[in-house]
């Protein structure tokens, strides 16, 4: 039988040149999807205003007609400020893995390599809990669409 050491755990792993060199390509591409992440939904926040404006400009003579694009802008409203307060929320995690994990590499720091990680942990735990949600409205929009049309 061989001799094996089981006293050692698995985080005592060291950090040899090619691994480092994968974090820090992941951490790289983290902080730019972090940054197109936040960027789009602000253009998507400034293209509603821009879109709003047009609208406005537009003389629907009253009516039904003003009503119901009054609450498609109101919903769109709603819908992009959920999607910027999710794009902050996954942004700042999503940004601090990039940031802890690089600045952890650089210094030869194991505990920011950890907290990058662990920030990259969060950030999917998050977006899958944010899948789970999206997953149920869908199902219970479909639902309810099937129960209409019946």
């Amino acid at each position: 039988m061989e001799n094996q050491d089981t006293s050692q755990s698995l985080f005592d792993l060291r950090f040899d040149e090619n691994l480092k060199q994968n974090l820090r390509g992941a951490a790289t591409w983290g902080g730019i999807a972090a940054i197109f992440s936040i960027s789009g939904s602000i253009l998507g926040l400034i293209n509603y205003f821009v879109q709003r404006n047009k609208l406005k400009s537009y003389d629907f003579g009253g009516g039904f007609g003003e009503m119901r694009v009054q609450s498609q802008t109101s919903g769109n409203f709603i819908s992009i400020i959920v999607g910027l307060i999710i794009a902050i929320f996954l942004f700042y995690f999503l940004n601090r893995f990039s940031r802890s994990t690089k600045t952890g590499l650089d210094t030869n720091d194991s505990g920011s390599v950890r907290d990058g990680l662990a920030n990259l942990s969060t950030y999917f735990k998050v977006l899958g809990v944010l899948i789970i949600i999206g997953i149920v409205f869908f199902s219970l929009a479909l639902l309810v669409g099937i129960s209409a049309s019946v």
